[in-house]
């Protein structure tokens, strides 16, 4: 099914098309998938189960905000480990304009932890911290910085574990000095121009 989602780009596969290339006829599909949709959330939830059998992977509704800078990283490099089948994962889901259940469950996890997590006024509310987040703490984000941007999978996780560090920084409304942010604000008094 990965190699017929890739070749149609997640957007034009059929049922038939997937019998074909299993050498089964439709109706044989449809027999265990009621559904194109059904056939969709099975693909997904096989390719999760990939991902598991990596060894390497936490339940993400088990991770702390705490620690999910440093698990995005980890996170990516399994995600390379099966490379075909969560691009296809990844285009499916685009392809069909809508989240699968596991997407929407996490997402709505995340969403919970941030409200847990916030202290005071945050510029954003839970739902759409969770949703920045998610787009650095996915499948999704790393298909795009990989594959669209061009980034290495290094590259894109340390890049993915920064911005999800910054952005749960400021969703929870705790701001942590950087050395760049120190040195941003020596840097801008070193530039005023002096009294004469």
């Amino acid at each position: 099914m990965a190699d017929v989602i890739t070749d149609t780009n997640g957007t034009g596969f059929s049922v038939q098309a997937v019998a074909d290339r299993a050498g089964v006829t439709h109706r044989t599909i449809y027999n265990y998938f009621p559904t194109r949709e059904a056939l969709c959330e099975a693909f997904s939830e096989y390719v999760d189960e990939l991902l598991a059998s990596a060894g390497r992977l936490t339940e993400p509704l088990a991770i702390s905000i705490a620690s999910l800078p440093a698990v995005v990283e980890e996170l990516y490099r399994t995600l390379a480990l099966r490379d075909r089948y969560v691009r296809a994962s990844v285009m499916l889901m685009l392809g069909n304009r809508r989240p699968m259940k596991a997407w929407r469950g996490r997402t709505n996890a995340l969403e919970k932890e941030i409200a847990r997590g916030a202290v005071g006024p945050t510029p954003l509310a839970p739902r759409q911290a969770a949703a920045a987040v998610r787009m650095f703490v996915s499948s999704v984000g790393w298909h795009v910085l990989t594959e669209q941007i061009g980034l290495s999978t290094d590259e894109a996780a340390v890049t993915s574990a920064w911005a999800t560090r910054t952005l749960l920084e400021a969703a929870i409304g705790r701001r942590a000095a950087t050395p760049s942010s120190r040195r941003s604000r020596r840097g801008a008094h070193a530039t005023r121009p002096r009294r004469g």
